[in-house]
């Protein structure tokens, strides 16, 4: 009788141990996603909000798989709940979508119990992003500088300002070409590396000297940045 009061207590005691290792490890796993997620991210439209919710979307979803079980009418019953929740976030990046769907699985895998799989998949992926992230794949050529300048429509000729490029620019990539104010005036967006030897206050300044141009300015393009 007391060996069989034993092992019931032991049962009883190692389900709640298992439930907080497993959340435990999906916590982990969901800041790892998160973390990636941070140090990968291209722009300015970063949020913690948003990092936050991974690291909650992969706890919770394994804490929803733990209560499913293998009960099929409580898995009806527990979605049937969040159809009447409305999202109204929209997810502006697709790659935002991506890193969803990821804590997502991790959340199942580990809420599973399949561990390995919650282990090696968060390693996988977070290793694959990376690889993208840093090999630019599928990326625009990087230079040094985003010069952006305001040119009076009327006065539109490139060769205004190809002759101060050819003076002072290594090389050059057209970005984006804006139309303000009903056509007075055209916004271009460069990508640029200077010469050798080239200050930046001087090509600025004689850029603002040409006839039609104004509110010329440069921003480092070393660090990621969306146009």
């Amino acid at each position: 009788m007391d060996i069989f009061k034993t092992k019931e207590l032991i049962r009883l005691f190692a389900d709640p141990l298992q439930i907080v290792f497993l959340l435990g490890l999906s916590t982990v796993l969901g800041l790892i996603i998160a973390w990636t997620y941070h140090r990968t991210h291209r722009g300015f439209s970063f949020s913690q909000n948003f990092s936050n919710t991974l690291v909650l979307m992969t706890v919770i979803t394994t804490l929803i798989i733990m209560i499913i079980g293998d009960n099929i009418a409580r898995a009806i019953g527990i979605f049937g709940a969040f159809s009447i929740v409305r999202f109204r976030t929209a997810v502006k990046d697709a790659r935002d979508t991506a890193f969803v769907f990821f804590a997502l699985a991790v959340g199942l895998a580990i809420g599973t119990g399949s561990i390995p799989i919650g282990i090696v998949g968060t390693i996988f992926v977070s290793a694959l992003i990376f690889g993208l992230y840093f090999g630019n794949f599928a990326g625009p050529k990087k230079l040094d500088y985003v010069l952006n300048f305001r040119m009076d429509a009327k006065e539109h000729d490139e060769s205004i300002f190809k002759n101060l490029f050819s003076k002072y620019v290594k090389s050059e990539m057209l970005l984006n070409v804006e139309s303000k104010e009903r056509g007075k005036f055209l916004i271009f967006t460069f990508n640029i590396s200077l010469k050798n030897n080239i200050f930046l206050k001087d090509f600025l300044d004689e850029l603002a000297t040409l006839k039609g141009i104004s509110e010329a300015s440069m921003v480092s393009s070393k660090s990621d940045l969306e146009f």
